[in-house]
């Protein structure tokens, strides 16, 4: 064997020993997300959305429900948001009733309900911050129940909403 080869042969298998043990450390972190995930009526959503977030690989259980706050903050606005733009195009006098409930709703999500569960996980009270993702999921439900037979076009962002918010529920009930 030449000199050269003698010398990639320890960089390869330190390669993939190193890439062997990342993978494992992996393993382990992903296994605490699966495991919470594992106590929520949506695990796939739960797994999905904190697999989307970095933080989620070094956090801990508390750690994990302040994502899962944070995730839903972002959904409720962009629904919000959605919700907004549809209402300044809508004419017909019953979809305006129907728009501007969920624009109620939904600012009732993102201006109460939100800050109210952040406060309370951060001060440690867990369950009223539980409480507060509970009321983010019915003011979901509320909106979506204002289109009872109707299309409505934010139907997926809506059941969304509701599902992080049970999903986060559901983690801070683990907590405390």
């Amino acid at each position: 064997m030449s000199s050269v080869a003698l010398l990639f042969v320890p960089l390869l298998l330190q390669s993939s020993i190193s890439c062997s043990a990342s993978a494992s450390v992996s393993k382990i972190k992903t296994r605490l997300i699966k495991e919470t995930c594992k106590h929520t009526e949506y695990y796939n959503l739960c797994v999905a959305s904190l697999e989307s977030d970095p933080r989620s690989l070094n956090a801990d259980v508390k750690e994990l429900a302040i994502i899962l706050v944070e995730l839903l903050q972002a959904k409720a606005n962009e629904t919000l948001w959605h919700v907004g733009d549809l209402f300044k195009k809508v004419s017909d006098p019953a979809l305006y009733r129907f728009y501007g409930t969920c624009i109620e709703e939904y600012r009732a999500i993102v201006e109460r309900q939100i800050p109210e569960a952040i406060d309370a996980l951060q001060s440690g009270d867990y369950m009223v911050s539980k409480k507060d993702a509970e009321a983010a999921a019915a003011h979901a439900d509320s909106c979506e129940e204002q289109f009872a037979g109707e299309t409505q076009p934010f139907s997926d962002q809506n059941k969304a909403v509701h599902g992080l918010s049970l999903v986060t529920s559901s983690i801070l009930g683990i907590l405390g």
